[in-house]
């Protein structure tokens, strides 16, 4: 989880479930789609909408989740492993696209739909994308991606910070994944990686806590805080953490 250099310490990117802080009813879904408790795509739900405050990890579990997906589907081994630690071992043929403007039209949808026309190169038979921010496509564009959708071969995760701006007939043919704040201990084990790896004795649960609900929900703001903490630790010599400062405080 991190990586201590002579006085820097860095948090390393997720690899697993397991690396995340999830609401208990959003880990209980991921959990369902990589065990196949929950048949995916199926049924006409073949998308998964991460939605949250700004900064909870929505854009990053995106990207994650293709290589989860298609390694619970092909890898003949993952059946063995606990959901929460699978990793990707497949690394799966997959497409990202950012909503921004100039890139959130129709053309993107028909590109979309061009690209997934053909036979998908994953042992899976899926292909994969990836919309960052899809509350930002246009009115037109809207339209036309919920018609995509129909497809069966395809698995569409998208992230927003607005549900209530994603079409209704989006959001029905999706798996919706609530990023928001989950209790404070769920990032425990999390943070108190990062210190055990870089040599350091973790704080008290109740000074966890404390950082994690400063953050409110930023897991850029908590690590943040962390890793300052942990670097100040070891310049100072010291082999545990006194004092957690909020950069946003």
């Amino acid at each position: 989880m991190a990586t201590a250099h002579i006085n820097s310490v860095k948090v390393t990117p997720p690899q697993c479930l397991n690396d995340f802080a999830l609401q208990q009813s959003s880990r209980f879904k991921l959990d369902s789609i990589l065990d196949a408790t929950l048949s995916f795509p199926d049924n006409g739900v073949n998308g998964i909408v991460l939605h949250g405050l700004y900064g909870t990890g929505k854009t990053t579990m995106a990207n994650l989740l293709p290589g989860l997906i298609e390694t619970a589907k092909s890898d003949p081994t993952a059946s063995s492993i606990p959901t929460g630690d699978l990793a990707d071992t497949t690394d799966p043929a997959q497409s990202y696209h950012p909503c921004i403007q100039g890139q959130n039209g129709v053309g993107l949808i028909n590109s979309i739909q061009n690209a997934t026309s053909f036979v998908s190169w994953n042992s899976s038979g899926l292909h994969y994308v990836v919309l960052d921010e899809v509350d930002l496509l246009t009115d037109a564009a809207k339209a036309s991606f919920k018609a995509l959708m129909n497809r069966t071969n395809v698995v569409f995760i998208m992230t927003t910070n607005h549900l209530n701006e994603v079409d209704p007939g989006v959001q029905n043919r999706s798996v919706l994944i609530d990023m928001n704040v989950p209790p404070a201990q769920h990032w425990r084990p999390i943070l108190r990686r990062i210190y055990t790896q870089s040599g350091l004795v973790a704080p008290p649960d109740a000074t966890l806590d404390q950082v994690v609900q400063a953050g409110r929900g930023s897991a850029r703001s908590i690590f943040s805080d962390v890793v300052m903490s942990a670097n100040q630790a070891r310049k100072a010599g010291q082999s545990n953490v006194i004092k957690i400062s909020n950069i946003r405080s």
